[in-house]
């Protein structure tokens, strides 16, 4: 192709494996000349270059923008402008396809051109049934950005971003590019931590929330814990050794009358123990918990002679009422188990009294059926909308985390159990699980059922039909495991330098040099790699419509007249956590 031809900007002058240096024209004015009325930025890190090579036309990213100093004794003349690209693949003439890597590298004097629209299309698939439209190019409008639906979701992806890059927007894009598009079936369960989602979605989701009511409910069931879990959970901890013990012990009998009691359940309830997910009573093991915390007796060692005034109510949550145990050895006496519990039962009450945590006691369902654990799963993937998402906004932390887990873990025991030409969730229709904050549950401080679940599925879930997309401002707190389990790196603005040095790892050596980009990307704008995209690019993300509830707060308020902040309701509501049920 001649040096004349307007697409031309210079010519080869170094080639180190797959690092290319390019002398630009010195006759191109600028680095951004104008072609058929369109601006070409050609001297921006992450454009794209064209390097004919006979019937294949070699693909590469700039990396690196640099001008010539000095006398002109170097390599350069004072004043020659040069690029550096890393090459990517190649495009056929003859077949108009796209494939990485490269079978010949350029020669020196080898002539360069910015690329085209039109020859850029075979790398960037329109939308359609397999891609799902993202953005642009941040260097041309003219070249959308589609993603590879199949390899995007099962996979695994990670958005990274810290906070205020557009990281919640580009989420809320795909959601509703996916809940609007060609796939009506589709599986997305979304974790929602913030209550961010709703508003982006509305009416194509369906939302569950842990405030919500009727079936706006979200339900996790506490049964399907185990025993320890459930403990801390309702109460904070795990109490002392003996206390744990003690409350598995009582679970385990509870699970047990259940599981003999159950027409639906095929179980010996001999095997059952205190981790095992059968329906039982909370209320019942408290109120036997407590009753062992609070007894007295005339006879320290006859358990007839207890001084149980009233009975109190499992049901009610009302505590059972003793005689006051005497001074000095005096009877009555305390019983063997008097205060060894401590608080613990008196927090557990206060849990099962907690409208926060009320998504935890779901139905138990009926000993004569069904099973209430599948229509509780079925509510989590929202029947017959593409999306649903779980608002866990509200709920304590670590109350959180273990209900997470839950959700993760099921879905996953559920996944792998499924048939691949069966019905359900996994291979036959598979689910993408869109995690917030994954951080938090990924990590060694995160829950155990929580941390396990979420890092199963990064390692097992491909095969299973399970995708995790894992959103996130901190990414070097991701286990690496984890991050390298992702196909797909969707990285918008970072500024923490931990979190640059992650992702600057996590990115193919080849394109390394567009991580030195990340703490000045603009909002919204993201440097995508991986296998759900044909090769690296750095793209405008289009922003979500209606948008997600993540804008920071207005400071509009304060130009108002002044008045005292009316704090009251707010402190009612708080009191009135646990008077709401009593």
């Amino acid at each position: 192709m001649p040096e004349h031809d307007p697409t031309y900007i210079g010519r080869v002058r170094q080639v180190l494996g797959s690092s290319v240096t390019i002398e630009l024209d010195r006759s191109l004015a600028g680095v951004s000349p104008i072609y058929m009325g369109q601006l070409q930025s050609v001297g921006q890190v992450g454009t794209l270059v064209r390097l004919p090579q006979g019937m294949v036309d070699l693909i590469a990213t700039v990396t690196l923008v640099g001008i010539a100093e000095g006398s002109g004794s170097g390599d350069y003349l004072s004043g020659d402008r040069w690029l550096e690209v890393q090459l990517l693949g190649e495009v056929s003439r003859g077949t108009g396809t796209f494939q990485r890597g490269v079978g010949n590298y350029p020669g020196l004097g080898d002539p360069v051109h910015f690329a085209l629209p039109d020859e850029l299309s075979v790398l960037f698939p329109a939308e359609g049934k397999t891609h799902v439209a993202m953005g642009h190019l941040a260097s041309s409008e003219q070249i959308a950005v589609s993603l590879d639906l199949n390899k995007l979701v099962v996979r695994h992806a990670a958005v990274v971003g810290s906070t205020g890059s557009g990281k919640t927007s580009a989420v809320a894009t795909l959601l509703q590019k996916i809940a609007g598009g060609n796939w009506p079936s589709a599986n997305v369960l979304v974790i929602d931590v913030h209550g961010e989602y709703a508003s982006a979605l509305g009416e194509s989701a369906a939302v569950r929330s842990v405030l919500g009511k009727g079936e706006g409910q979200l339900n996790v069931p506490y049964w399907a814990l185990s025993a320890e879990a459930i403990l801390r959970a309702f109460t904070g901890s795990s109490g002392s050794p003996s206390t744990l013990r003690e409350f598995t012990n009582l679970v385990a009998i509870e699970r047990q009358k259940f599981a003999t009691d159950a027409t639906w359940l095929d179980l010996d309830p001999s095997a059952v123990t205190g981790d095992t997910p059968v329906p039982f009573d909370l209320r019942k093991v408290w109120h036997q918990l407590d009753k062992d915390n609070r007894e007295t007796r005339t006879n320290k060692s006859d358990p007839a002679t207890t001084t149980i005034s009233a009975d109190g109510s499992a049901e009610d949550l009302i505590p059972a009422s003793y005689l006051p145990h005497g001074n000095g050895g005096a009877a009555p006496h305390q019983g063997p188990n008097f205060a060894v519990h401590g608080k613990v039962p008196e927090l557990l009450r206060l849990g099962l009294l907690d409208p926060r945590l009320a998504f935890l006691r779901s139905p138990l369902g009926d000993v004569a059926g069904p099973d209430p654990l599948p229509s509780v799963v079925g509510s989590w993937i929202g029947h017959a909308k593409a999306v649903s998402v779980l608002d866990f906004n509200g709920v304590p932390g670590e109350a959180a985390e273990l209900a997470i887990g839950v959700v993760l873990s099921l879905l996953f025991e559920i996944a792998t159990r499924t048939p691949p030409t069966g019905e359900g969730v996994g291979r036959p229709r598979p689910i993408m699980i869109v995690l917030e904050e994954a951080h938090r549950y990924l990590g060694d401080s995160a829950a155990p059922i929580a941390r396990e679940a979420a890092n199963r599925i990064a390692r097992e879930g491909r095969k299973y039909g399970v995708g995790l997309t894992l959103v996130t401002q901190r990414p070097s707190e991701l286990p690496d495991t984890a991050l390298a389990q992702c196909g797909t790196l969707i990285s918008l603005r970072l500024s923490n330098s931990s979190d640059q040095a992650k992702i600057r790892s996590a990115l193919p050596d080849s394109v390394s040099g567009l991580a030195e980009a990340l703490p000045s990307l603009r909002t919204g704008e993201a440097i995508i790699s991986g296998e759900a995209l044909s090769l690296p690019a750095r793209v405008l993300l289009d922003m979500p419509n209606p948008r997600p509830l993540a804008d920071d707060p207005s400071i509009e308020s304060w130009t108002l007249d002044a008045t005292d902040p009316n704090v009251a309701p707010a402190i009612a509501s708080w009191r009135g956590i646990y008077k709401e049920q009593s």
